[in-house]
């Protein structure tokens, strides 16, 4: 019998709770007052990178609405 193995990824851009972060144009990365996305998930922003959302037990799939 054949198996099969589904392998999902968890991005910011896919999760419900993650915004883009404040960014601003021609300043280096370190002093950027936010990172490329937030999470809003406790109402408060904060930071994160590809491997926070990689293994959040919080992480849940953006809904699309059609219009």
């Amino acid at each position: 019998m054949a198996k099969i193995a589904i392998a999902t990824q968890q991005t910011a851009w896919d999760c419900k709770w993650s915004r883009p972060g404040f960014r601003l144009a021609g300043v280096e990365e370190s002093l950027q007052p936010e990172s490329t996305w937030v999470c809003v998930r406790t109402k408060e922003r904060r930071k994160l990178s590809d491997t926070t959302c990689e293994n959040c037990p919080y992480w849940e799939a953006e809904e699309f609405r059609r219009n």
